[in-house]
Formats: C-alpha cells, sequence, structure tokens
C-alpha cells in the first residue's frame, strides 16, 4: 500500500474507530463495523486485501511501519474484526481465527468453512456470529442465515456451529450482552436473543430505514443506512428506540 494512501487510512480509522461490543470487549481496540477491512488494536493496524493481512506498527504514526504481510486465501476476504487477543476475518469461503497475542505478526489459528458467500463476523470471547447471503453477484451463494460458532477453549482452532436463524438477506452485524443487531438491507434490522446459542431467536424487526451495518457502543446503536447515519437508545437492548439520523 502506498504511502499517501496509509495516511488517509489512519486518518480515516483514528477518526472514526470505537470500542464495538458490550463492555467487555478490550478498551484498546478499535473497531468500525462488522463490514470493515480495517482496524487497530493497541499500536498496530491491520488490513486486509482480498488475499493477504497486513500488519502496520503506528506507534509514530509518522514513520508507520509495514512489519509483516501474510497471504491469507485466494482473494475472497471480507471483512477483519477484532476481540481481545483475536482477530476474526470473514470471507467468501469461510472465517478464518488469528491469534494477536503476538500483535506483530497474527497467526493463523483455525478456519470454519461454509457454503460460499459473503461474510461479515463478530464475536467474543466464547462465540462468533456470521452472516451468509445470497444476493451478491460477486459471493455467489445459496443461503441466508446467521450462524453461530463456538470458539471457547480448543474450538478456536476448528470453530463448531452450534446454532443457525433464516433470515432474508443478512449482512452487517453487531452485539451487546445477548442482543445480536442483524443488517438486512431494505428488510430491515433483525433484532435476534442470542442467550440460547442453539437457538437464535428473532424478537422484532425495524423497519424504515436501508440497514448496512452497526456499532453498538454502550446504551447507543450507530446504525450506517442507506443515505447517512441512524442513532438508537438501546438502554433497553430488545427495544430500540430511535434518536435521530444524519444524512450524508
Amino acid at each position: 500500500m502506498q504511502p499517501k494512501y496509509l495516511l488517509f487510512v489512519l486518518i480515516l480509522v483514528l477518526g472514526l474507530s470505537c470500542s464495538k461490543g458490550d463492555s467487555n470487549f478490550s478498551g484498546d481496540a478499535g473497531a468500525g463495523g462488522s463490514i470493515a477491512r480495517m482496524t487497530i488494536s493497541g499500536n498496530y493496524l491491520y488490513i486486509v486485501s482480498n488475499t493477504s493481512l497486513y500488519t502496520y506498527d503506528i506507534t509514530h504514526p509518522q514513520t508507520t511501519v509495514l512489519i509483516s504481510e501474510q497471504p491469507i486465501s485466494w482473494g475472497d476476504i471480507e471483512t477483519i474484526f477484532p476481540y481481545r487477543d483475536k482477530l476474526f476475518i470473514g470471507s467468501q469461503s469461510g472465517m478464518y481465527v488469528f491469534d494477536n497475542s503476538d500483535p506483530k505478526k497474527p497467526k493463523l489459528q483455525g478456519r470454519a468453512q461454509h457454503l460460499r458467500a459473503c461474510d461479515p463476523v463478530v464475536a467474543d470471547d466464547n462465540f462468533a456470529y456470521v452472516t451468509l447471503r445470497n444476493n451478491n453477484i460477486g459471493c455467489g451463494g445459496t443461503v441466508n442465515q446467521l450462524q453461530v460458532y463456538d470458539i471457547s477453549g480448543t474450538h478456536v482452532l476448528t470453530p463448531k456451529i452450534t446454532g443457525t436463524l433464516d433470515m432474508p438477506e443478512p449482512y452487517g452485524l453487531g452485539y451487546s450482552g445477548n442482543t445480536l443487531y442483524v443488517c438486512m438491507g431494505a428488510k430491515g434490522l433483525n433484532i435476534v436473543n442470542t442467550t440460547d446459542k442453539a437457538k437464535p431467536v428473532s424478537l422484532k424487526i425495524l423497519t424504515g430505514e436501508h440497514f448496512i451495518d452497526v456499532i453498538p457502543y454502550n446504551d447507543l446503536l450507530i446504525a450506517y443506512v442507506e443515505g447517512g447515519i441512524a442513532l438508537y437508545d438501546i438502554s433497553s437492548p430488545a427495544d430500540p428506540q430511535k434518536l435521530s439520523t444524519i444524512q450524508n
């Protein structure tokens, strides 16, 4: 990546990033939504291209250094999401789990394969949540589904699917506690209870916006929607209340 483009990326990430998830999320990690291609954890910037994971040391932004480049796939990488000492990378053919305990060079730990689709992914200590959709021409696919994977203990090496929930065209997603918010484009925002990881349950669907991606931040849900940003009060997680809309 050329320096002038890297500078733009740094400004964008540092300006827009925030902690995603509940209060257990590590405070030094910067994350965009679940469809993001870049994130910050500590003093390191991680960027995924279609094929590789790039790690930059940004301790001194004026002298940012590329310290590792790791090939991952043959051209189907979609998203990256950090959680504690892990990086979860979604692709068109599976979810990759990287051990990030050595932030200078993340190490591939495991992979969950599934039908070909585009895969936003978020995760907590024990479970990863992935959406698959069939309406993306570039990715293909035959299902529209939320999938829950057990990544606790040794399962992180071979993530095990524990539950699924069919829904129309799921895309970006975010979670707060046992509530998952799944964007379904023009179909709305699906509010899902994940108390039972084997049986996620749809509680309600918010309509009125074209939902693309979300970031839960404490009692605020920041929704990236067609035309701008919509803000929701989620002090009652299962009952988001719209606060305002910021137009592009």
